[in-house]
């Protein structure tokens, strides 16, 4: 198609139309106005002006804002400093970047070397609202992007815990009304912790937080969300170290997860290892703002638990500063704990399940509550100062049950025998004993946390203990106090009902000062104990007395029973009374010719009642007997052989014991008085015995002739 040099312009065509037949053709034409050259030079000139206008205006206008960015980030003040060596800012995209960015900040005038020090190699701010800049004094953007930077904090700042540095911030002058960031990234940090003698790094991070808004320095910044990854921790003051692999907290999906915690105390060598932590419902924003950690449930799995405390020290596992801790299910699942002082030492493996849980953040366990436990506690092994170990194989708590049970206990002595006393230097009691199982029923778990045993009954399964004694050793000479005094050093309050012990034995073996060079053996079998209450700790309106039950039978012979009353009241009196029955006396030749020198050679003891009290200086009331065909030898002492004194075996079954002494002579032929001083340096057991045979001695006319 030719077009013509004049203004005028013609066009030929075809075109279709239904009313037209497809044959022929139709000419048409137009004119088109050409804008004039001049015209065309004049909106070329204007539009390079205005191009031209704009550009100039663009890096005048770039040229101002890194100007007032420059001044007012670089004057803040002398104890923040921000520095970089260049500053690039593009109204068009909106962004601002700094090349090589130097934030230090120095809080204490006469100590420059303390210094928080952070370093990027280049950041950047992106969608920045330049207008509220320039004309609002506010610094609004989209994005904040930190890169690779260095983050060097000063341990010396971080332990400081006045209030200066919080008001060296508030002082300075804040160029902006507002600061607020949609989104701020810090991507491959390096943390270290700076001190007077070296520099150690603390942690990589990456970290993610949104909503950032801050009206004053000196004021905590107000967060929407964080999000952030820690790798390879590492932080250690003078008291604490503290290790973990990884930290990720999620604010937004509420989830915290902790890997390889390493948590050790160095001056008490206290020390927590835990595989993994995880956290589920916590609220982020909530720990960091308001230092109070709450969440839906706190698993802790794969643990190692050592704590160490000296006379003077006072357990601490970290630098906690939490002012609450409340936790809807915790679930700690094999841990394994051991704990150690000057005196004792003990070990466990737990795996424990707690709902409704509220911990006081000094770990107060009086001030610190849980609602529901289900648990046990397996391989639990004590041992004191004593030489004594107690093992127990298991442990189960389960509030819903309401039961603590405790199976296979067994407590040991370490040494031997023979050996125990030598190596203490005096007489002690050495023991082995078997409990099978002790049930806790209705017990107050709230209170276990704070060394409270509060439940409605102990019942003690089927037990055995063994004790043995060398009296060739020296005896201690020091007060033993009677059995509620000693119940009430007992750290552990304990309030319960009712105790039951179900068929048990206890057998002890005495080596005598002097002797034939064999031991003597008693044994008590068939023994069942009731004690109601149990209270370590009284109180005005507790009952006047704990009442213990017991019945047992002698080296197997005939049955013996008796009731106890002790008094929970200071300086009120014990009350004893019972009887022996149906006994087979030649039973006790082992005991009675091995160390009191006396063969039973034959007798029968109908019963021996007793009733009397027991104070701390004097026991006092009455026994009353019968027996008959008692047949009593005396054995030579001066001897290695078992021979028969025969006077004074004649003297005693002739003259002081007759051999019938039954029923059918009057009761008063029968009464012993008691009357016995204690001495305060024997074992209340001996007490007891000796109260008893005081009476025995006395019921016969001729009894104080009776060997002692």
């Amino acid at each position: 198609m030719l077009v013509p040099s004049d203004q005028q312009v013609f066009f030929t065509g075809t075109f279709f139309d239904s009313s037209i037949p497809a044959t022929e053709t139709v000419a048409f034409s137009f004119q088109k106005r050409v804008m004039p050259r001049k015209t065309i030079k004049y909106v070329l000139t204007i539009i390079v002006i205005v191009f031209g206008a704009l550009i100039t205006g663009y890096f005048i206008l770039n040229a101002v804002i890194r100007n007032q960015i420059r001044q007012k980030l670089t004057n803040l003040s002398s104890s923040l400093a921000i520095r970089f060596s260049k500053v690039h800012a593009d109204i068009f995209s909106s962004t601002v970047s700094f090349d090589s960015l130097d934030i230090k900040f120095i809080p204490y005038y006469n100590r420059q070397q303390d210094i928080h020090h952070l370093s990027f190699p280049r950041a950047s701010l992106n969608g920045i609202s330049f207008l509220k800049f320039l004309f609002s004094k506010k610094l609004e953007a989209r994005d904040l992007l930190l890169c690779e930077g260095n983050i060097q904090l000063d341990s010396f700042l971080i332990e400081k815990k006045d209030s200066a540095q919080s008001t060296v911030l508030r002082e300075i002058t804040w160029p902006f009304k507002k600061l607020y960031i949609t989104n701020v990234e810090l991507k491959k940090a390096n943390i270290s912790l700076h001190s007077e003698n070296e520099e150690r790094k603390f942690a990589n991070a990456d970290v993610t937080v949104k909503g950032v808004s801050l009206s004053k320095p000196g004021e905590p910044p107000s967060l929407n969300d964080v999000d952030l990854q820690l790798s390879d921790i590492t932080f250690q003051s003078a008291a604490y170290r503290i290790h973990l692999s990884t930290l990720a907290a999620s604010s937004s999906r509420k989830i915290m997860k902790i890997d390889s915690l390493h948590v050790s105390a160095g001056e008490n060598q206290n020390d927590i290892t835990i595989a993994s932590i995880q956290m589920i419902g916590i609220d982020i924003m909530e720990l960091l703002n308001e230092k109070v950690l709450s969440a839906k449930s706190l698993t802790i799995d794969e643990g190692k638990i050592a704590l160490f405390r000296t006379a003077k020290s006072k357990i601490q596992v970290g630098p906690w500063d939490l002012k609450k801790i409340s936790i809807a299910n915790l679930n700690a699942r094999n841990l394994s704990v051991r704990y150690k002082d000057r005196e004792n030492e003990c070990r466990f493996v737990a795996h424990v399940e707690l709902n409704g849980v509220d911990i006081d953040p000094s770990f107060n366990m009086d001030k610190s509550t849980f609602g529901t436990v289900d648990g046990d506690i397996s391989g639990f092994h004590y041992l004191g100062n004593n030489y004594r170990n107690v093992e127990i194989k298991k442990i189960k708590l389960d509030s819903e049950k309401k039961l603590i049970q405790v199976t296979d206990i067994n407590i040991a002595t370490l040494i031997g025998k023979y050996e125990l006393g030598k190596r203490l230097g005096h007489q002690a009691d050495w023991m082995q004993a078997h409990i099978s199982k002790v049930d806790v029923l209705t017990p107050d778990f709230a209170k276990l946390l704070q060394q409270k045993l509060f439940a409605d009954k102990i019942k003690i399964g089927e037990s055995n203990a063994y004790i043995f004694r060398d009296r060739r050793l020296p005896r201690a000479e020091k007060n033993i106090p009677l059995p509620v005094d000693i119940i009430k050093t007992i750290p552990v309050d304990i309030r319960v009902k009712n105790c039951e012990l179900a068929t048990s034995a206890v057998e002890y073996e005495e080596y005598p000062r002097s002797g034939y060079g064999k031991t003597g053996v008693l044994k008590i079998e068939k023994i069942n104990l009731t004690w109601s209450p149990l209270i370590t700790h009284s109180r005005s309106s507790d009952p006047t007395y704990m009442t213990m039950t017991v019945t047992g039978a002698i080296m197997g012979s005939g049955t013996t029973h008796g009731i106890i009353m002790m008094p929970l009241q200071k300086d009120e009196p014990y009350f004893i009374r019972g009887a022996i029955e149906r006994l087979e006396l030649t039973k006790l030749n082992s005991s009675s010719e091995n160390l009191g020198k006396i063969r039973i050679k034959s007798g029968f003891l109908d019963f021996l009642s007793f009733d009397f009290t027991m104070t701390g200086q004097r026991s006092t009331g009455k026994i009353i007997g019968a027996y008959h065909h008692l047949v009593i030898q005396q054995l030579k002492k001066n001897t290695e052989e078992k021979n028969v004194a025969d006077f004074a075996s004649f003297a005693l079954r002739h003259a002081i014991i007759p051999p019938n002494k039954d029923a059918s002579l009057p009761e008063r032929k029968r009464t012993g008085k008691v009357d016995y001083q204690r001495d305060p340096t024997r074992m209340v057991s001996y007490y007891f015995l000796q109260s008893l045979l005081m009476g025995v001695k006395k019921s016969f006319t001729l009894g104080f002739l009776l060997p002692k």
